[in-house]
């Protein structure tokens, strides 16, 4: 889904439901959901291609690539929702400024209203929700430095958050480098982003997706 550089998504919206409901209750640590990503199967990822950037399943992952500076681009997993959940992805970016960002977003509502963790190749991360259209509240300190972050191109960052419950917390190659609580957003869906900062020319693979109950 495209966006006009973070705040502008154009979300496609499809008869969803939350994981688990008209079940019994999964054992801690079980799988929801997973994805190693096959080419020629976008399985229920949403991909999209034109001129500005596209989205695409190459080499067993899932790549976003924009062309367009000042913009950003997100895959979402079109169902099922998520309420409580630790959802884990390996983020490699492959081209493009090391100032540009890409990560994870996750209880998404709508196209206006989401959490968002994204980290840069130059060692930041941030922690961010979208309440509304151009309305956005940052939960970590601007953009943060981590030494968890593996720094440069082609180096891959596993990215992990647990969600229970109004407990946010965040993790970068398995260490911890944020907590917060808010309850603005229950559940939703998780999708994968990138964005471009000043130039174009990103490309971020994106691979080994895995959500499991906390």
């Amino acid at each position: 889904m495209r966006l006009s550089h973070l705040p502008l998504f154009t979300l496609l919206l499809l008869p969803l439901w939350l994981v688990g409901c008209g079940r019994g209750p999964l054992l801690s640590g079980a799988i929801l959901f997973q994805e190693q990503f096959v080419a020629g199967q976008t399985a229920d990822w949403y991909t999209e291609r034109d001129e500005l950037g596209q989205s695409y399943v190459a080499e067993e992952s899932l790549l976003i690539a924009l062309d367009a500076a000042d913009m950003a681009q997100y895959t979402a997993l079109q169902e099922p929702l998520f309420d409580d959940f630790v959802v884990e992805v390996d983020a490699t970016q492959l081209e493009g400024s090391l100032n540009n960002s890409y990560g994870l977003l996750f209880r998404l509502q709508s196209n206006e209203a989401f959490y968002r963790f994204d980290i840069t190749g130059t060692g930041l991360f941030v922690v961010e929700k979208q309440t509304a259209a151009g309305q956005w509240q940052r939960f970590s300190n601007g953009w943060q430095e981590s030494a968890a972050i593996v720094q440069g191109l082609g180096r891959v960052n596993r990215l992990k958050v647990s969600a229970v419950g109004t407990a946010l917390t965040f993790y970068i190659n398995d260490q911890q480098v944020a907590s917060f609580v808010d309850g603005s957003f229950p559940s939703g869906k998780i999708a994968l982003d990138a964005s471009t900062f000043g130039q174009g020319g990103l490309v971020v693979s994106f691979d080994n997706v895995v959500v499991r109950r906390p």
